[in-house]
């Protein structure tokens, strides 16, 4: 997939730090992982949605996903463009229905591409920015709980185990500078 005229997009999927990795410093936020299937919502130019639905365009009312999918951004589409413009892409989840925003991404310019490198690359905002930019187009948000400063593994256990039920899936994001500078998945234990 392209980005309009500025080449093909960075890889959008986050990377995941080692469950064992120390966590860095910043705020760390948690949110149980939305099920549903992986939605994609952009705008190359101010007269172009990119819509994708596990990976396919959406352009077509052709199955009741895409249909939702297409109702709810229609419904949102000028609070959308005002909110993502160009350079923003929406990440969220499909199920039953609703949509779940749980990312924002900036493509920022990368001086380092060549060639048939994408020209950008992804920045992953943090719950902040993604609360405020996302006020004004009425879209569900992913449910986060902002756990502080956390140092030991132990300790981010704990205070996940008093948010969630055992069982849980849960990503775990450290933010700093209104970015995730980090982010690992748990399952919430006894």
């Amino acid at each position: 997939m392209t980005n309009g005229a500025t080449g093909p997009l960075p890889d959008l999927e986050p990377a995941l730090d080692d469950e064992n990795a120390p966590l860095p410093e910043g705020e760390v936020v948690a949110l149980p992982l939305p099920s549903g299937a992986r939605t994609m919502l952009r705008f190359p130019s101010p007269f172009e949605l990119v819509l994708t639905l596990a990976g396919r365009r959406v352009t077509a009312d052709d199955a009741p996903a895409s249909r939702d999918l297409l109702l709810w951004s229609w419904r949102r589409l000028p609070a959308l463009w005002r909110a993502l413009g160009e350079r923003t892409v929406l990440l969220a989840a499909h199920a039953d229905g609703a949509v779940v925003v749980t990312d924002l991404v900036e493509l920022e310019p990368d001086p380092r591409a060549e060639g048939d490198a994408p020209a950008a690359r992804a920045v992953f905002l943090d719950h902040g920015a993604l609360r405020e930019r996302l006020e004004p187009c009425n879209a569900q948000l992913a449910q986060f709980s902002l756990l502080g400063a956390v140092g030991t593994k132990a300790e981010l256990e704990r205070r996940v185990r008093g948010s969630w039920a055992p069982g849980t899936q849960v990503e775990v994001r450290v933010e700093d500078e209104g970015r995730i500078v980090s982010r690992r998945r748990l399952r919430v234990g006894r």
